[in-house]
């Protein structure tokens, strides 16, 4: 029995979301200035949500300098200087849809870019990409673990590399983005956990990369209906990882 095709309006809703939530972190990146705390960061997006449209919150911004190993650790920040490098992530919701979006970069640039930096952003492709209509949700956790182990590297313990996104329709309507937020803890949910079924719908990857002490992870939306495959909120495969 064949899948139904996804809803092409919450398809369209959510490319809306995720082009805009990357517009506001490509306008944050451009206010960056030395000295910033992790604080700042954070308020620059939540400002920049706001005025591109967005009422909500699926998770609020994350900002993370230096590039810890784990995502969630409590590593107090020093100020923001030229060199640093620096992660944003966040999930800003409307009444339609929400974004999730994540990047990493170095603040001031600078050339070559940290490999642990490089990496990240490969794997996220390598990732995404070999999500497919005849993938089941833990298959992508096994081969972005395999990806990176092969490098000398992890995944950093991380518990998840990524998770169904729900739209405001059906057990997620109520209460939205809160129940649609509380539906990804479930394994069934979860890129991280095997599931049966084949990977159909939308999709958040982010797998974190990690190796030296540091690490460091972007993450994009995809869809996967049938046979097939895109980015959403992107024009092409290429410009994941990017700002």
């Amino acid at each position: 029995m064949s899948e139904v095709a996804f809803p092409t309006d919450l398809l369209a809703a959510t490319d809306d979301a995720q082009r805009r939530a990357i517009a506001v972190a490509r306008r944050t990146h451009a206010s960056l200035a030395e000295g910033m705390l992790p604080a700042d960061v954070e308020a620059l997006l939540r400002s920049g949500a706001a005025e591109a449209g967005f009422t909500g919150w699926f998770h609020p911004p994350q900002v993370r300098f230096g590039g810890p190993a784990r995502a969630r650790a409590a590593v107090p920040s020093k100020p923001l200087r030229r060199g640093t490098l620096v992660e944003l992530d966040f999930g800003p919701a409307d009444a339609h849809a929400t974004a999730d979006f994540g990047t990493a970069f170095v603040f001031g640039g600078g050339s070559p870019e940290p490999a642990v930096l490089t990496q990240a952003r490969a794997l996220l492709r390598a990732s995404a990409g070999f999500a497919s209509r005849w993938k089941c949700a833990g298959e992508v956790y096994v081969y972005a673990d395999a990806w990176a182990r092969n490098r000398n590297a992890s995944l950093g313990g991380e518990s998840s590399v990524g998770h169904v996104v729900f739209g405001p329709v059906g057990r997620t309507a109520p209460l939205w983005p809160h129940l649609a937020r509380a539906a990804i803890h479930m394994r069934r949910h979860q890129l991280h956990w095997f599931n049966h079924r084949r990977m159909h719908g939308l999709y958040a990857v982010r797998p974190r990369f990690v190796q030296g002490g540091h690490g460091c992870a972007f993450e994009e939306v995809i869809l996967i209906d049938g046979d097939t495959r895109r980015p959403v909120g992107r024009d092409s495969w290429d410009e994941l990882g990017t700002l």
